[in-house]
């Protein structure tokens, strides 16, 4: 009989990936915040601004997929810590699509007399609200979240 590991090497083992697809998606928003600006014209033309957006995309695609066992579960499969926890990471993207959205009326108001900044805003949005959108996904791979069944899970009052 082989002795069953503790609950800390399932999250250690079990979270491996997630926290760095979780910063990755970090720094390639970062990446493509800078990218929408410094393109020539709009960075829907922009070749390493569109790379960018496509690894972004796949790597939030499969985060989400690593993720969905606590992010996308019937409330009623959840306990209360569990639904506490979505309920958290929801709320703090919510918020922060909220604050991207009026730094990018900000940005529009003050350059609105810069054809220049202007036509780089659409590439901006996009990067801010998907990161926004993505931020739930982000805080549940950086906490540790994992699988259909959400096992993984590891809580800082845990230990």
């Amino acid at each position: 009989m082989t002795p069953q590991p503790s609950s800390d090497e399932t999250t250690t083992v079990a979270g491996g990936p997630l926290r760095p697809m979780a910063i990755g998606l970090c720094v390639l928003s970062a990446a493509m915040v800078v990218l929408s600006q410094i393109s020539d014209g709009n960075a829907f033309s922009d070749s390493w601004w569109l790379v960018a957006f496509v690894v972004w995309l796949m790597l939030w695609g499969l985060l989400r997929s690593m993720t969905r066992g606590l992010g996308e579960r019937p409330v009623a499969g959840l306990d209360e810590r569990e639904q506490g926890v979505r309920n958290r990471v929801a709320f703090i993207g919510y918020q922060c699509a909220v604050g991207a959205g009026m730094v990018v009326v900000l940005v529009m108001v003050s350059f609105q007399n810069e054809p220049d900044v202007i036509e780089r805003i659409p590439a901006l949005l996009t990067t801010l609200m998907l990161t926004s959108a993505a931020l739930p996904s982000i805080l549940l791979g950086l906490s540790g979240i994992d699988g259909e069944d959400g096992e993984s899970f590891r809580d800082e009052r845990d230990g």
